[in-house]
């Protein structure tokens, strides 16, 4: 077992099916094909290649046409996976006509476009989660707009307030992480195309920053205001995001684990027989799904602090910090 994460018996307790399906290797290469596909369809039309060029990379471009075994050895080899999918794509298009793949691009704007296409479609996902948790919430807080207990300060009982007043409370943070959401997508959501070292210099000044915007488009991504191959600010800040709404989630976990005491008895995770049972006593309901929400968020806010490491980063291309980003998508 490599982690949690790809363990038979933990993985759904750490994560989701459609959560690890965006992050396989299996979508990561779907994205690069698609950035390919995309950028030999924009310098087609803008004459940069081919069209019959573009049309063969376009039919060739696809999943199935990626032998992983091979792209492994080649990625173990060069270092970086990008470079072996455009390998295979020019040795299965005819007449030499996939050498025009990747034209004026290097590795890297594949690379941070499609870890962008990815967090794109994550937070469609978190989104979709959010809305889910905010409603059942919602309808909390109303149920027991009137419902008393002790309001805590210190762990020492205060003042009264209601269950549906702390729920609301709550319901008020996550609402603020979701507006975040779309903050954040305005400056994480967008395009990685500089070449080389940021210029586009391998693309005539004619129609460099033509191409730029028209595969920005084609990707459904926003165009740079400048290459930012070693401006890491982006996927930091979505990195610190996530960091924030694990910590809202685990605060929350933390409560019910405390109102859950056999002293208190106010609240209770949902009754399953067996669940949160002990091998020892069983006169024990233990609150076991806040155990790994908080376990998660922990996990999470240590990840944000290594993406920081990453933003400390060398001239123009990087000998490696931005690496730290890619590991961490593994764990």
């Amino acid at each position: 077992m490599a982690s949690v994460v790809d363990s038979h018996i933990f993985k759904d307790i750490f994560g989701t099916a459609a959560m690890r399906n965006l992050w396989s290797d299996e979508a990561r290469t779907a994205y690069y094909l698609e950035w390919e596909v995309a950028l030999a369809k924009v310098q087609a039309k803008l004459n940069i290649i081919p069209q019959e060029a573009c049309d063969e990379i376009v039919a060739k471009a696809k999943l199935e046409n990626i032998n992983f075994d091979k792209l492994k050895q080649q990625t173990e080899l060069i270092g970086y996976p990008v470079l072996g999918v455009v390998q295979q794509i020019v040795s299965i298009c005819r007449d030499g006509l996939g050498e025009w793949c990747h034209w004026g691009a290097t590795t890297q704007d594949v690379t941070d476009s499609a870890t962008v296409m990815a967090i794109r479609d994550s937070f469609d996902i978190i989104e979709a989660d959010l809305d889910h948790i905010m409603g059942s919430i919602a309808q909390l807080a109303e149920d027991h707009r009137l419902t008393p207990m002790a309001g805590r300060s210190n762990l020492q009982q205060a003042v009264p307030i209601s269950f549906g007043f702390k729920m609301a409370r709550l319901l008020a943070t996550l609402q603020r992480h979701k507006e975040r959401i779309g903050e954040i997508r305005k400056r994480a959501l967008t395009l990685e195309f500089g070449g080389a070292a940021g210029t586009l210099a391998t693309l005539d000044d004619s129609v460099a920053l033509k191409c730029q915007a028209e595969l920005a488009r084609e990707l459904g991504l926003a165009q740079p205001e400048i290459a930012w191959h070693t401006e890491r600010d982006r996927i930091v800040e979505v990195g610190a995001f996530l960091a924030m709404l694990c910590g809202t989630l685990s605060k929350n976990a933390t409560d019910i684990k405390l109102m859950m005491q056999t002293e208190v008895g106010e609240v209770s995770e949902p009754y399953i027989p067996h669940r949160g049972s002990s091998s020892t006593m069983p006169n024990k309901f233990n609150p076991i799904s806040c155990v790994y929400i908080h376990a998660l968020a922990a996990t999470v806010r240590q990840h944000s602090a290594a993406l920081m490491d990453a933003m400390v980063e060398d001239h123009e291309r990087s000998t490696g910090p931005w690496e730290i980003g890619k590991l961490l998508s593994f764990v």
